[in-house]
């Protein structure tokens, strides 16, 4: 004898298994639960419709969110012509020099591990350690072009930073010397910082003392 289906029996046999769970359910034999929610418990994790809701189960984690990252813009605002101290306060330890290889730079220090802020609104163009070992940043807009030597330096080439705005700390390394005009290398001396301005407007290096002393 061969069992004929047909779409009616198919019918009649979904009714009885809907109304059997249902006395199941009223016996308190089954939880009805929404599938949002069990699939979050299968999965460990709070459906986004529970978090911050009084019906949450015990122990659930508060509704967080987290910050969505936000692009670097360069400001077209900020000042090109501000130039202010990269330090708070700085002694000279040497006047203007550099001219042999294409500089017109003053050494100044604020003390060993002093914080250096960048001395304009700007864009850190270069990063790197030249031939002598020099940790060189180099900071511009379109005004200035700024070199600072020896510090170490906590910011990236595309960063955006602002005058006044910390870009690492005093140091000595690379081609530093003592007051007897002995290498500093390995040493606990020579703390200082190299810096070079070169004004784009004018084609020409300019005394950074005139500028980071108003």
């Amino acid at each position: 004898m061969r069992l004929r289906i047909d779409g009616l029996t198919i019918v009649a046999l979904a009714l009885i298994l809907f109304m059997g769970l249902n006395v199941l359910r009223d016996q308190g034999w089954v939880e009805a639960k929404p599938l949002e929610q069990v699939n979050a418990a299968a999965l460990g994790v709070v459906p986004l419709a529970m978090q911050g809701n009084a019906d949450a189960p015990p122990g659930a984690p508060e509704a967080t969110q987290a910050p969505f990252p936000q692009p670097t813009q360069i400001s077209t605002q900020a000042d090109p012509d501000v130039v202010v101290s990269p330090y708070e306060h700085f002694v000279v330890t040497q006047g203007l020099h550099g001219f042999s290889y294409g500089h017109m730079a003053v050494d100044i220090t604020g003390g060993k591990k002093a914080t250096i802020m960048s001395p304009i609104n700007g864009v850190v163009s270069a990063l790197y350690v030249d031939e002598w070992g020099n940790p060189t940043l180099m900071i511009e807009n379109s005004h200035y072009q700024v070199l600072l030597l020896h510090g170490v330096y906590m910011v990236n080439v595309g960063d955006v930073v602002s005058a006044g705005q910390p870009v690492g700390y005093e140091s000595n390394q690379g081609n530093t010397y003592d007051a007897l005009g002995q290498s500093c290398r390995g040493r606990d001396c020579g703390y200082h910082t190299h810096l070079n301005i070169y004004d784009k407007l004018l084609g020409t290096n300019v005394n950074p003392l005139e500028l980071i002393s108003k």
